[in-house]
């Protein structure tokens, strides 16, 4: 009961903080703590690692695929190819999305049970309004997703940055 009460409280905490234009906490370390155990006990085949188009290179060469999103072919030019072989190899899909709306919809097309995802206070804050957030999963599409990720430091569209190293972190989770 405690665990949940901190929860909904951290939640409701980074909303204020974003109507009153204070710096935010990181919220989704409040989400992967509550959702951790749940998400642990899920098959690597439903969950899926999906970064934001930001962190892919100006000059990247990557196609796009209307179902699938941006199509890495591990140029090198970012870290996304690396993190798709790394997703490749410990058995999770991988997707690298344009929006929102694009993620949502991906989830409900490859039935996903949970995502590592990669989001920026803009793209959390959209998602936190258009999706319930409850103690046994985001809502999406009537669909209840396990989920961990990462924030990202700033909010910038097109020359963002991650910690990749804990982008593998969090893939460990089924390897222990």
């Amino acid at each position: 009961m405690l665990k949940k009460l901190k929860f909904l409280v951290n939640l409701y905490t980074y909303k204020l903080q974003g109507l009153f234009g204070l710096k935010r906490s990181d919220v989704m370390s409040t989400v992967n703590d509550y959702y951790r155990d749940s998400f642990e006990k899920l098959n690597k085949e439903d969950v899926a690692v999906i970064l934001p188009h930001c962190l892919i290179h100006d000059k990247c060469p990557a196609g796009f695929s209307k179902s699938d999103g941006v199509l890495c072919n591990k140029c090198k030019l970012c870290g996304c190819g690396k993190i798709y072989e790394s997703a490749g190899q410990k058995g999770y899909q991988f997707y690298i999305t344009p929006s929102v709306g694009f993620t949502k919809r991906l989830i409900q097309r490859k039935n996903l049970k949970g995502i590592i995802g990669i989001a920026c206070d803009y793209e959390i804050e959209k998602g936190m309004h258009s999706e319930k957030i409850t103690h046994i999963g985001v809502r999406i599409n009537g669909t209840s997703i396990k989920t961990q990720g990462i924030r990202l430091a700033e909010y910038d569209c097109i020359h963002n940055n991650v910690d990749w190293n804990r982008i593998e972190e969090l893939m460990q989770v089924f390897n222990k």
